[in-house]
C-alpha cells in the first residue's frame, strides 16, 4: 500500500479522502472495513459502508472477500448498503412515525398512486404541466421549494402556499413521502428529536461513505447532523471530477465543501495503479482538480508504456471503420482483442436509433419490459423484483417502496402464491428478440391470462389497453417499434470486445479504450465541449470518467474539428494526431 493509503487506514475522526481514477479506492476502502470487522467487540453497533449505488455496495463487499477469504457474510450489527437504504431503514421508516398525523409509519412511493386526488389545482397548474408529476417536487434543506433542481417560482396571489405545496403538506400529513425527498424527511426529523440521532450514532459508531461526489445536499445534510451527535468517525471517500449523476440530484459540491472545511481532515489518494503516465499526463488537462498545471503519478504496471494517447480525427466515416481502426491499434500493440480488455464507450445509448423521448405510455409496462431483459441477459433477483412492482401496482393500483410492497403482500396475500404468480409471469414473457411494438402486444395477453390462472383481479383503476402501451410515433426515428426490445435495454455489448454507454463502466479497467464522439452539436460530448468547456460541468466529467479507464492505450475518436491543435487542451507533444480518411 502507499503512503496515502496507509494514512487513511490510519485515520479516525472527520475525514474526507480525495481519490483520483486508479488508485485503489475500493481496495483501500475494504481494507478500513476489514481493519474494524476482524477487531469488533461490540454486539449491538457497528459500522455502516455506504455507498451511492448498489453496484458499487457490492463491489467494496466483494473486495473485502478477495482479500480476506474468511470474511464470510457481513451481518448484524454491521451493514453494506446504499445512502438511500441506509436513510430509508435506520430513520424514516424506523423513526419517522414521529413526525406523522397520527403516528403512522411513513409510506415510501416512488410516484402519487391516484388514491389522493388533485382536487384543488388551479389552471395554471395543468399549463404548466404540474399536475401529473408531483414527485418531481420536493423542499431542500434551505426551506426552498424546487421542481427537478429548479427553484418553482410561481404566482400563488392570497394564499400562504402554492398549490404543489398545499399538495406535498397534504401528502406529508397522511405520511406518504416520496423516494426523492426522504432524505429531507429524515433531516428534518433528526433537527426535531436530537435524541434520534444520538440513537444512530451509538447503533453506527464509524460511517464510510464510498462514492461520496454523487450524495445530494439533502442526503449530505442529514449525514452532517449525524457526525455532529457524538460520532466517532466518518470518511467521505471520492472524487469531485467523477461526479456524473446531476440529473439524480447528486451535487459534488457537497464534497468539494468538505475538502475546503477545516473541521475536516483530508487526504489525497494521488497514485494511479491503473494508467500509464502518457494518459495520466492528457487526462489532466480535463480534471476540474488539477486543470491540466499537473498530473497524477501513475504507479502500476504499465505507468511507462510509451505508447501516447491517439486523437483520431475522422472525415465522413462508418462507425464500423473507425472500430476496425481502433481494434487494428489495439493488435498491433499486443492487447488481445477480447471483453475484458478492450471497450469501445460513447455517451448515453449505444445503439442511437432507440433514443425515443416518452416511449413508455406508463411505469407499468416499462418495468415488465427491464424485467424480460434482466430475466435474459442480467439478474434474474432483478427480473423478480422488477415484475413484482409492475404487478403490485396493477393490482392494487400502488407504487410503494418495495419493503413496504413486500409487507404489505405479507399482509394482503400469502407470499409463496405470489411469487408462483410472479415466476409464471417471467417464464411466459415473450421473447426480447422480437420487435418493440409487437412484445407490448404479447405480453397484454400474457399477463390478462396468468392473472385469471392465479385469480389475481386486475385494479378497476388501470385499464389494461391503456397502460401497457408505447408511443404511437416518433419522428426522428419512424420505424422505431421494429428493433427487438432487447436493444432499448442493452447498455452494454460484451461479445468479442466490450461496448458500452461511459456510465456503464465507472470504476472498471480496460488495458485500451476507443471514446467515439458521434455528434458536432446538442446536450452530449462534442468536439467543442471537449475544446471549451469547464471542466466543473457533467458532461466534461463524463468525458474524464471515459479517458480514465485505460491502461495502455486511450484513443478518443472526433469530428475533425478546426482550431483543434490551438486548443490547448490536446498538446501535439502528449497526443498521436491521426486521420482517419
Amino acid at each position: 500500500m502507499t503512503k496515502e493509503q496507509k494514512e487513511f487506514l490510519d485515520a479516525e475522526g472527520r475525514v474526507v479522502i480525495k481519490a483520483c481514477p486508479g488508485s485503489g479506492k475500493t481496495y483501500t476502502v475494504a481494507h478500513k472495513l476489514l481493519s474494524y470487522v476482524d477487531n469488533w467487540k461490540e454486539y449491538h453497533s457497528g459500522v455502516a459502508v455506504l455507498s451511492f449505488t448498489n453496484v458499487a455496495s457490492n463491489e467494496i463487499y466483494e473486495k473485502a472477500q478477495s482479500i480476506h477469504g474468511s470474511f464470510g457474510k457481513l451481518g448484524y450489527p454491521h451493514f453494506i448498503g446504499t445512502v438511500d437504504s441506509f436513510i430509508n431503514e435506520f430513520i424514516v421508516l424506523r423513526y419517522g412515525h414521529l413526525c406523522t398525523v397520527g403516528k403512522v409509519r411513513p409510506r415510501i412511493m416512488l410516484s402519487n398512486n391516484g388514491k389522493i386526488p388533485y382536487n384543488f389545482w388551479r389552471s395554471e397548474c395543468r399549463k404548466r404541466r404540474c399536475v401529473d408529476n408531483i414527485e418531481q417536487f420536493y423542499y431542500g434543506v434551505d426551506g426552498k421549494f424546487y421542481k427537478e433542481k429548479k427553484l418553482v417560482i410561481c404566482d400563488k396571489g392570497k394564499a400562504k402556499l402554492l398549490p404543489c405545496q398545499q399538495y406535498k403538506k397534504k401528502l406529508w400529513a397522511k405520511g406518504i413521502v416520496f423516494q426523492n425527498e426522504t432524505a429531507l424527511f429524515a433531516y428534518k426529523l433528526l433537527k426535531k428529536y436530537p435524541e434520534v440521532a444520538s440513537a444512530i450514532v451509538e447503533r453506527f459508531p464509524i460511517i464510510i461513505i464510498d462514492e461520496v461526489q454523487d450524495t445530494s445536499i439533502n442526503q449530505m445534510a442529514v449525514f452532517d447532523l449525524l457526525s455532529e451527535s457524538g460520532m466517532k468517525s466518518m470518511f467521505l471517500v471520492g472524487d469531485p471530477d467523477q461526479s456524473i449523476y446531476e440529473w439524480r440530484n447528486a451535487n459534488p459540491e457537497c464534497m468539494l465543501q468538505k475538502l475546503e472545511d477545516p473541521n475536516w481532515k483530508t487526504i489525497e489518494l494521488t497514485g494511479n495503479f491503473r494508467s500509464s503516465q502518457n494518459i495520466c499526463n492528457v487526462t489532466s488537462f480535463f480534471s476540474a482538480s488539477l486543470h491540466g498545471n499537473g498530473s497524477n503519478s501513475a504507479i502500476g504496471d504499465w505507468k511507462d508504456e510509451k505508447e501516447k494517447p491517439v486523437l483520431l480525427l475522422t472525415k465522413e466515416k462508418s462507425e464500423d471503420e473507425i472500430i476496425n481502426y481502433f481494434l487494428d491499434k489495439c493488435g498491433k500493440m499486443g492487447i488481445e482483442i477480447l471483453p475484458k480488455n478492450v471497450a469501445v464507450l460513447t455517451r448515453g445509448r449505444i445503439y442511437s436509433d432507440t433514443a425515443i423521448a416518452g416511449l413508455w405510455k406508463s411505469k407499468e409496462i416499462e418495468l415488465f419490459a427491464k424485467a424480460a431483459y434482466e430475466w435474459k441477459y442480467g439478474s434474474r433477483k432483478k427480473a423478480y423484483q422488477e415484475a413484482s412492482k409492475a404487478s403490485y401496482s396493477m393490482i392494487f393500483n400502488e407504487d410503494i417502496d418495495e419493503s413496504v410492497m413486500n409487507q404489505q403482500i405479507r399482509e394482503r396475500i400469502n407470499e409463496n402464491t405470489w411469487k408462483d404468480y410472479v415466476i409464471d409471469i417471467l417464464i411466459n414473457i415473450p421473447d426480447i428478440e422480437i420487435a418493440i411494438g409487437e412484445w407490448v402486444k404479447s405480453f397484454s395477453s400474457v399477463f390478462e391470462t396468468i392473472c385469471d390462472k392465479h385469480a389475481y383481479g386486475i385494479s378497476s383503476d388501470k385499464n389494461l389497453k391503456a397502460t401497457f402501451k408505447i408511443k404511437r410515433n416518433d419522428k426522428n426515428t419512424p420505424n422505431f417499434k421494429q428493433i427487438s426490445l432487447r436493444k432499448f435495454f442493452e447498455k452494454r455489448v460484451a461479445d468479442r470486445y466490450t461496448r458500452s454507454s461511459i456510465h456503464g463502466v465507472k470504476g472498471e479497467s480496460y488495458d485500451a479504450v476507443l471514446i467515439y464522439v458521434k455528434s458536432t452539436a446538442g446536450n452530449t460530448i462534442t468536439p467543442n465541449l471537449l475544446m471549451e468547456g469547464c471542466p466543473d460541468q457533467e458532461l466534461m466529467r463524463l468525458a474524464y470518467v471515459a479517458m480514465t479507464r485505460p491502461k495502455r492505450l486511450l484513443m478518443l475518436a472526433i469530428p475533425d474539428t478546426e482550431g483543434i491543435e490551438s486548443c490547448g487542451r490536446f498538446p501535439k507533444k502528449l497526443w498521436n494526431y491521426e486521420l482517419l480518411e
